[in-house]
């Protein structure tokens, strides 16, 4: 198991997450009935592969990962991108 947080700034990811889709209305509404389910999702995920996934308000940027060094860093950035994001994980 690594040392490796990964922090979601949730304000920010989900500014981020609002602004790929054309209808902000709409989105607004699915990425709030979802998120929660999709950051236990992440969550899962990160405890399988030996990362801690943690969330906090931030709005400066989507995500932050805390490692002891720069390959576990890249490491954990390179599994992050293979996950779906919340528009292709709802169901």
């Amino acid at each position: 198991m690594t040392d490796v947080t990964i922090t979601l700034h949730l304000n920010a990811y989900r500014e981020r997450a609002l602004s790929l889709q054309p209808e902000r209305r709409e989105a607004e509404e699915a990425y709030d009935a979802n998120y929660r389910d999709y950051v236990n999702y992440l969550t899962d995920e990160a405890t399988k592969a030996g990362y801690t996934l943690s969330t906090d308000h931030g709005d400066s940027t989507a995500y932050s990962i805390h490692a002891p060094t720069h390959d576990t860093k890249q490491a954990a950035h390179d599994w992050l991108a293979t996950l779906p994001d919340i528009w292709n994980w709802i169901p």
